[in-house]
């Protein structure tokens, strides 16, 4: 199961849409040889060294063991963000992963349990705020929560499950998503308990768990999912870089979490989807973006991906993450399949009506080549990183470089005017490789990743925009 995150305008008493992102359907993926090194080679772009070095990056990028952090340059930053960062690893509050029957246990443990930091999943790969205030950074074997903006941490669960996404709708109501597990919250973190996850339909048979990817709640009780995804050889998966998610579909809930149905004509082989209300919202599927009005049972298409001049026979389209900025305004980024010369290929656009969309940014060199008649903006580093819509007016952009000659800090681009300008707002100083962010406004944000010179993860904040960055937590 992967990040989804997404936006929601409806649960910030100020009235701006809430930085929660129905994030991708997983972090660590694989990079295939497909569309983008073929282009580079069409283009004259791929030679052998190239070639030798895209091999390499076949394989995934999995995080090294955790080491604990040396914390110099975290205290400068806090300092320098105008007080010290303090962190907690005390008493939490652990669930298990639901089990494969499907009904929620609807029980709590609050005994500690060890984390489970075992170098398979990041230690923090999701993040989001509800207001300036509470906010909640989740990964494997994880909660972090804090009430005060970030300037202290508590961790909240410490448990078996591989946590990827953490979705609130208020400061008491929340929900957190992992590899077999669905847990969830009504009292602001301080218990978590195990949900159900979905059975198979009468077509799916085998009694199994579909697996919940990501959810997306509008309210304590009514919230969306995407689930049951396949890629590649039919194994189950978050997403991948090296083809889009097939198989899956959108469930949704009235009793925030204990039963799911599944819209009867909601479009096949969704991965992201974001909604504004219980009946307004949108839903990705690949490099298509479709609208609906009424709570799902009646699907349009609003928005499709401009078609590449040269893809693999059989491509369906890339990989969307959609997140909601307001009643109908939405940004997407599609990330494309494939990887050439530490580059992976994807696009960005937005819509404030849902019916006109405009171009955000690509990644320069192999979408050159795939799409040579686009010229956006370009955008920062030369693969995907997460996003987080701020506004229907604003979005801020990360950006990973994989590492060639030296270590890079993760970029950072802020887009104004719905998507007509984009400018750069300088590195996220301690982390190289991004894994979730959520803005509150273009000045005050959050990010979490990996620093991959220490092996650890952490919280960076800025009050500025990007210009400055303090770190609030790190991994130990």
């Amino acid at each position: 199961m992967q990040p989804m995150d997404s936006n929601k305008a409806n649960g910030d008493p100020a009235g701006s849409p809430r930085p929660a992102r129905l994030a991708w359907r997983g972090r660590q993926r694989a990079r295939a040889i497909g569309p983008a090194a073929a282009a580079l080679a069409a283009a004259g772009l791929l030679g052998g060294c190239g070639a030798a070095q895209l091999a390499s990056e076949q394989a995934p990028r999995q995080p090294a063991s955790k080491a604990p952090a040396a914390s110099t340059a975290a205290a400068h930053s806090a300092s320098a963000a105008g007080g010290m960062h303090t962190t907690s690893d005390g008493p939490s509050s652990s669930a298990s992963p639901s089990t494969a029957n499907c009904t929620s246990t609807g029980t709590s443990v609050t005994a500690d349990r060890p984390s489970a930091d075992s170098g398979a999943a990041p230690s923090l790969q999701a993040i989001q705020f509800v207001d300036a205030s509470h906010g909640w950074a989740a990964g494997n074997g994880r909660i972090m929560a804090t009430s005060d903006g970030g300037h202290s941490w508590t961790r909240q669960y410490a448990g078996p499950a591989a946590l990827y996404q953490v979705d609130f709708t208020d400061a008491a109501h929340g929900w957190a998503v992992g590899k077999d597990a669905l847990l969830r919250t009504a009292d602001g973190g301080a218990t978590w308990t195990a949900a159900a996850e979905p059975a198979h339909s009468a077509s799916q048979p085998g009694g199994q768990c579909q697996g919940i990817d990501t959810v997306h709640f509008v309210s304590p009780s009514v919230g969306y999912a995407v689930a049951g995804g396949t890629s590649g050889g039919g194994a189950p998966v978050l997403g991948s870089l090296s083809g889009p998610v097939t198989g899956g579909h959108l469930l949704r809930t009235t009793d925030g979490g204990q039963t799911w149905q599944q819209p009867a004509e909601a479009p096949a082989n969704p991965e992201s989807a974001c909604f504004t209300s219980a009946s307004n919202g949108y839903l990705g599927t690949p490099g298509v973006v479709w609208h609906t009005g009424d709570g799902g049972q009646t699907w349009t298409k609003s928005f499709t991906e401009p078609p590449a001049v040269r893809a693999e026979p059989g491509a369906i389209g890339d990989t969307p993450n959609v997140q909601c900025a307001g009643q109908n305004a939405a940004w997407v980024l599609f990330v494309g399949q494939g990887a050439a010369m530490m580059h992976s290929p994807y696009l960005a656009y937005a819509t404030k009506d849902g019916a006109s969309w405009r171009g955000v940014m690509e990644e320069p060199m192999l979408e050159s080549s795939l799409r040579p008649k686009l010229h956006l903006a370009e955008g920062p580093g030369s693969e995907p990183g997460p996003f987080s819509a701020i506004s229907p007016d604003a979005a801020a952009f990360a950006g990973y470089t994989p590492p060639a000659n030296g270590w890079g800090a993760a970029p950072l681009s802020l887009a104004g005017n719905g998507g007509g300008t984009l400018s750069d707002s300088g590195n996220v100083d301690a982390i190289n490789q991004p894994l979730a962010a959520s803005f509150r406004s273009t000045n005050q944000g959050w990010v979490v990743g990996e620093n991959l010179k220490t092996n650890t993860f952490a919280i960076e904040a800025t009050t500025d925009g990007g210009h400055t960055w303090a770190t609030q937590y790190t991994t130990r």
